[in-house]
């Protein structure tokens, strides 16, 4: 089996070793209450929603993990190696490099040496999840010489080129990259079963539901989703907020707030800030902030639905069974959305309806099915890209549906909603 090195977005905060021992494991985190504990490690994936992007590569390929391992160059150019020194180890000990990236194209973006590193390369390399930020107008005067090279590179010697979605492409073709091709975000693939066995709520037995966005600020889209969610059972998960706010000053230090076994954070804390902020209470019943890709994906689970503005709060819950609904304000959520037939919202939907109606609509019975008929589609395509490069996956898919049948992966059934049903069950049986 092949020998990857990852590299790009870390799906992981845990601590890196720095010295040259073989065998060894990374650190984790401490197991703190306070605000440094929130943030610790912050810097290794930044956004969390980053950790589900990061890992997926990691879940899905087929390889030789032992042998295998995240790679930053960034680290290492850091420490005095050369680009060159860097392409040379990388061929020396493994046999396969996918680069995993997300909102790369945007203007004045430096990818530092990561394309010379790329170009020093005589081993294949992957591009995975590669996107714009915002559209951008037919010409690449707004971009880093950096990034030119790196978009260079990828165009022209990169196994599989795979980026976001079709204005992606469409904007890659039309300044001269032509090898592109839309595969989506990576973590949409790590656990189809999951996704392909969504099923529509009903609405008037919706009772809970997961959220995120960016409420860390007084903007339509935050304000939209708290008017939703007032008088209903709702969980908001949290990406960069704390970091923002501490950047900001508005917090500077904090003890006891956090519960790292749980992920959740000290309710009254967060409603005292969000209060001030948009001069509202607060409709959520809990805060939580997860330093692991897997917790949230359980947490995720046990929720009837996920309506939110954060790309992979709502990836989490589908990779967990749930159905989601997306808010497109932003152009990186609105070309995912677009591209899987995701059920989406808009702001100003989202001012002039109510939730029930929101969910009726959205998550239809014919909504869901459509999502779930065009990701199948997508499935094979990503699969065939992989096939025809010769790299395998973990993950595979059967004959194509129909619109009455979907598949079930290998005996996979709806995941149930309420674990204290579950319980029960179980304690019948003993």
């Amino acid at each position: 089996m092949r020998k990857i090195a990852f590299f790009g977005i870390f799906g992981s905060s845990r601590y890196t070793y720095s010295g040259s021992l073989n065998h060894i494991d990374a650190m984790p985190r401490s197991a703190g209450a306070d605000l440094v504990n929130v943030l610790e490690r912050y810097e290794a994936t930044d956004n969390k929603g980053n950790m589900i992007h990061g890992e997926a590569p990691t879940r899905m390929l087929e390889f030789d993990r032992s042998s295998s391992c995240y790679v930053s160059v960034q680290a290492l150019v850091e420490s005095g190696w050369d680009p060159q020194q860097i392409s040379d180890e990388l061929n020396r000990r493994f046999d396969l490099v996918v680069f995993s990236t997300a909102n790369a194209i945007r203007p004045n973006l430096d990818p530092g040496a990561t394309a010379a590193v790329l170009d020093g390369l005589s081993i294949d390399f992957i591009v995975l999840g590669m996107g714009m930020q915002n559209p951008l107008p037919p010409n690449k005067d707004q971009l880093h010489p950096n990034l030119v090279q790196l978009l260079d590179v990828c165009n022209s010697k990169a196994r599989i080129f795979g980026v976001r979605g079709l204005d992606t492409v469409n904007w890659l073709e039309s300044v001269g990259f032509d090898h592109a091709k839309a595969l989506g975000c990576p973590s949409m693939y790590v656990y189809p079963q999951n996704i392909l066995n969504i099923s529509s709520p009903d609405p008037a037995h919706a009772t809970s539901a997961v959220t995120g966005g960016y409420i860390n600020g007084r903007v339509p889209r935050s304000s939209a989703i708290i008017g939703l969610f007032k008088n209903f059972d709702v969980h908001y998960v949290m990406q960069e907020e704390i970091a923002a706010w501490k950047q900001q000053g508005l917090i500077t230090d904090a003890c006891g707030i956090y519960n790292d076994a749980t992920g959740e954070l000290d309710r009254n804390f967060m409603n005292r800030i969000l209060e001030d902020i948009h001069d509202e209470s607060m409709p959520f019943t809990s805060y939580r902030w997860f330093q692991d890709p897997n917790a949230w994906r359980m947490f995720a689970s046990h929720f009837d639905f996920y309506l939110g503005d954060r790309l992979h709060g709502g990836i989490a819950s589908m990779q967990g069974g749930v159905p989601s609904i997306l808010m497109t304000e932003d152009r990186r959520v609105t070309e995912i959305a677009d591209f899987f037939s995701i059920p989406k919202i808009t702001v100003s939907e989202a001012e002039q309806m109510s939730l029930m109606e929101v969910i009726a609509e959205k998550l239809s019975p014919a909504s869901v099915e459509t999502f779930k008929q065009t990701y199948y589609e997508r499935l094979c395509e990503f699969q065939a890209s992989f096939h025809e490069a010769e790299i395998p996956l973990t993950i595979s898919v059967g004959d194509k549906p129909t619109a009455k049948a979907m598949p079930s992966f290998q005996g996979v059934t709806p995941i149930k909603r309420s674990p204290v049903k579950m319980i029960r069950r179980m304690l019948r049986k003993l």
